[in-house]
């Protein structure tokens, strides 16, 4: 029931009346308040307490704004009121001063969000302590603010909306007539920046001393995708302390949950999300992430369901001058695509030869993507950059698989290519340097395999052959005059042999040549210069489209023995048919050369 005292009631200008009062409000509510109150030029001060408040009867004020039911919770407030009016006259609500010092408790709160028949927020305590609220000039600031066994709902429905965003109830006929956007000015270096506005109303000065967050859930469902998807952040709970709206202010955070029960979850750093001026230094990561769960998006996107895979991520985000700078590493372990989905949306890149270039002998996938961006930028978006570069990633490693694994091993493109000397087979010291490097890549990324094509080039080859059959020739003479004399040469293609001695080597190889010589008067063979003797034997030597397929394939078999050595295993190393190349007729002799050479591709 209703109990009051009173002293000094009066209508007396200026006089000042002593009350007490309690009465219970909203059936379970009981409130109270005693102290004195000046009636004309409103002066009060006021012990204020609320005990067990119902919301209940609050939902029609609620529902004028929000899509959201209250189903229940209870309000408690302990403190002093204090009201005063400036100037003369009647009650003016904008003239009023004052406050509210105390502490207030919401408990056993829930809400239900209406559009989506789900439950949308609840928790046990909302607790405010040590709180002071002033008007004129405004002011808020909190001691403390602990919020105990909590849960969150954030669902994107059947139709791809987010139920954040359609919590508060747009009312068509109130929306104000759009307003023409402001066209972003281009400045230099081809960069955007958008004009400054005009300056808002200073916001309200808030202080909160200290957040302390326990038993927290907070619940993800995608009813959009198909098949639906859904996952829970649990056991949240930390600290946020020094939250200010103050410009130079950062708040420390140290929060700690754990993704489905399985991955541990830690954010922590600074922010001042009140200021007016965004600061953000904070990094997070979650380990062990089952990655099964997301089979929905990668069949949607990628075109294939996980068989299998852990996901872990580590963050760093740093906002300072309007400037966001951020990392994102991202480590998959053991990533399986299982059975192919057809699905529209998936992109037409080989995702399969992505994963087996990014992915190392452990099976393990590691990838740190750096973004940044300024948040004056009209078409900023942190959401837009990382995805641009995810597929940039992607784009690179199916496109320029050799630049990447380059990158990681050393050699850049170059890899994609042995070069020989024209005419020859035979692997350079550069060239055994690429096969080293490729056979380590190879060996670290299992699930690769390698096409090996032989080239020879039309042009460039058949000379270079012929000079190269010379040359075999002239060292397999010595040869045999070291194995006349007892001296172990070894093979032809290791015998060495020194300016000295190849004049003498080389007329004997041209007297053996079966091809008309000039002669003497006598008629007797004619002795030649070394350049005049290599011209003759050259041109009557002849270099055939078949025997340019056997030196490509020759070429082919010393990549693949080169690789075998390496012990990169011969079920990943594939030999293609040979390829004979003519190279442009304007192309340099440089050009020409790089046509002597295996190519390789990946797969």
């Amino acid at each position: 029931g209703l109990r009051f005292e009173g002293e000094n009631l009066s209508t007396v200008a200026g006089s000042t009346a002593r009350l007490k009062t309690s009465f219970r409000l909203n059936r379970k509510g009981e409130v109270e308040l005693a102290g004195s109150v000046r009636a004309q030029s409103l002066d009060a001060d006021l012990k204020l307490a609320v005990r067990t408040l119902e919301l209940l009867p609050l939902q029609p004020y609620v529902t004028e704004y929000l899509n959201v039911d209250i189903t229940r919770g209870l309000v408690s407030a302990d403190g002093v009121l204090q009201l005063r009016q400036t100037g003369t006259g009647g009650l003016d609500a904008a003239a009023l001063s004052g406050g509210f010092s105390g502490e207030v408790t919401v408990g056993d709160f829930q809400a239900v969000d209406k559009i989506n028949s789900a439950d949308f927020l609840k928790w046990k305590s909302l607790h405010l302590g040590k709180l002071d609220l002033r008007l004129k000039p405004d002011s808020l600031v909190i001691g403390e603010v602990a919020l105990s066994d909590f849960f969150a709902r954030v669902i994107i429905t059947r139709e791809g909306k987010l139920n954040l965003l359609q919590i508060v109830r747009q009312d068509e006929k109130a929306k104000p007539p759009a307003q023409p956007s402001a066209q972003p000015v281009v400045a230099g270096e081809g960069k955007a920046s958008a004009p400054v506005g005009v300056a808002a109303k200073p916001t309200l000065p808030i202080n909160i001393a200290r957040i302390t967050l326990q038993g927290g859930d907070v619940r993800f469902s995608d009813n959009f995708i198909k098949p639906n998807y859904s996952a829970n952040l649990k056991k949240i709970g930390g600290t946020i302390s020094g939250l200010s709206s103050a410009a130079e202010s950062s708040a420390k955070v140290d929060l700690r949950g754990s993704y489905d029960n399985i991955a541990p979850l830690t954010v922590s750093g600074q922010l001042n999300p009140l200021s007016p001026t965004p600061r953000l230094d904070l990094q997070a990561e979650v380990k062990g992430i089952e990655m099964t769960s997301l089979s929905p998006y990668s069949g949607k996107y990628a075109g294939y369901a996980i068989e299998k895979g852990k996901m872990s991520l580590f963050v760093k985000y740093r906002i300072e001058n309007r400037q966001l700078t951020a990392e994102n590493r991202v480590f998959l372990d053991q990533l399986t695509f299982g059975q192919q989905v057809a699905s529209p949306d998936a992109t037409q890149l080989p995702v399969t030869l992505a994963v087996a270039l990014l992915k190392n002998r452990n099976g393990e996938i590691d990838i740190n993507l750096p973004i940044s961006g300024s948040l004056d930028d009209p078409e900023f978006s942190i959401g837009g950059l990382i995805v641009r570069v995810i597929v940039n990633v992607l784009v690179k490693a199916v496109t320029s698989p050799f630049a990447l694994l380059g990158s990681v091993f050393g050699g850049g493109e170059e890899l994609s290519t042995i070069d020989f000397a024209v005419g020859e087979a035979k692997l350079t010291a550069e060239a055994q340097k690429r096969l080293e490097t490729l056979g380590k890549a190879l060996i670290d990324r299992p699930a690769l395999k390698l096409d090996i094509e032989g080239h020879a080039d039309l042009q460039s080859d058949p000379e270079g052959l012929k000079r190269y059959r010379l040359q075999s020739k002239v060292r397999a003479l010595k040869r045999e005059d070291l194995t006349k004399k007892g001296v172990e040469g070894g093979s032809a293609e290791t015998v060495e042999v020194d300016a000295k001695e190849y004049p003498a080597l080389l007329e004997r190889v041209y007297r053996a040549e079966k091809f008309p010589k000039p002669r003497n008067l006598i008629g007797m063979v004619k002795g030649l210069p070394v350049e005049e003797m290599e011209k003759l034997i050259l041109a009557n030597t002849v270099a055939d489209e078949e025997e340019l397929r056997d030196l490509a394939d020759r070429r082919a078999k010393a990549v693949l023995d080169g690789l075998l050595a390496r012990d990169v295993p011969a079920e990943r190393l594939f030999l293609l048919p040979v390829k004979l190349v003519a190279a442009d007729g304007k192309a340099d002799a440089a050009a020409q050369a790089r046509e002597s050479r295996v190519a390789l591709s990946l797969k």
